[in-house]
């Protein structure tokens, strides 16, 4: 059993599709199917039943399966350990994040993190948390930082910070702060994320226990066209910190907090569960950390 079959044993084992399996290994389905034949036939077992609805591993299968992952842990760290041999961060990293990190704290974080890091190639990527599991799961993110959901067994998850959401208004606001009860803006004119959206969810959930039902005359996902929206033409919104610290600093926006009820979410940071952390990932979620910390 080489290294190449390990990989795509995992892989299986975790997608339970080979079409899966071959996207999150940037490979072509073939190659699967003929890399986990041919462990199979050269040590004479079956590790996966094949059916219409895809492949079952086995309870062959089950107890090979730690094992390897353990194999790859270990390789991983010692990939880690050569790249940082020479007391410098090396290597490359890809993050994701969600729009409201992206749009509110991120641009000071990668400022510091690559003045402090120059050797570390830095790719960032910003999506929905839907998305950044999606990409997580295939391998093409290393971490992610994430509004806390229902977990995927896939990945490890280390919870960052919980921060609240805010109302935010343009600057012409007559609203007087600095705070506002959840019952006294239900008659604004309000731009809120779809249905959909965990942001949304979390809103409707934490008012609906209050008793208090919010009516969206829009609903918007872009963070760049509710900032607009607020800014340009007098919208209202409720937005996390961490989405609206800059412009308010920046004196584009108002923001005011809310109560009866507060509402909250936590930010998670997510990993691959079968890879070791990198040095400079342990980093950049310090990074992240401390920033969504410095606006509490």
């Amino acid at each position: 059993m080489d290294f190449r079959q390990i990989q795509y044993f995992v892989a299986l084992y975790e997608e339970r599709s080979i079409t899966k399996a071959a996207r999150r290994l940037h490979v072509v389905q073939p190659a699967v199917s003929m890399q986990i034949r041919r462990l199979e036939v050269d040590n004479g077992t079956v590790l996966f039943e094949r059916s219409a609805q895809g492949v079952i591993p086995n309870a062959a299968a089950a107890r090979l399966y730690p094992l390897c992952v353990d194999i790859l842990k270990r390789l991983e760290a010692v990939k880690e350990e050569l790249r940082n041999i020479s007391g410098r961060l090396i290597g490359n990293l890809s993050v994701g994040v969600p729009p409201s990190v992206a749009l509110g704290i991120l641009p000071a974080v990668l400022t510091e993190f690559c003045t402090q890091n120059p050797d570390v190639q830095l790719t960032v990527h910003e999506g929905y948390s839907a998305h950044l599991v999606e990409w997580l799961v295939e391998g093409k993110l290393d971490v992610a930082v994430l509004s806390e959901f229902e977990e995927e067994r896939r990945l490890r998850y280390q919870r960052l910070v919980t921060e609240e959401l805010l109302l935010v208004t343009n600057l012409n606001s007559t609203i007087s702060g600095p705070e506002v009860k959840c019952a006294d803006i239900q008659d604004l004119r309000l731009v809120l994320p779809s249905s959909q959206n965990l942001t949304r969810i979390l809103i409707d959930n934490e008012l609906e226990r209050a008793g208090l039902k919010l009516t969206a005359t829009m609903e918007v996902d872009s963070l760049a066209v509710v900032f607009g929206l607020i800014r340009d033409a007098g919208w209202n919104s409720i937005l996390p910190a961490a989405a609206v610290k800059s412009a308010v600093e920046r004196g584009e926006l108002k923001s005011f907090h809310l109560v009866e009820p507060e509402i909250h979410r936590t930010l998670i940071a997510a990993f691959p569960g079968q890879k070791t952390l990198s040095a400079p990932a342990q980093l950049f979620v310090g990074y992240i950390e401390a920033a969504l910390k410095s606006l509490q």
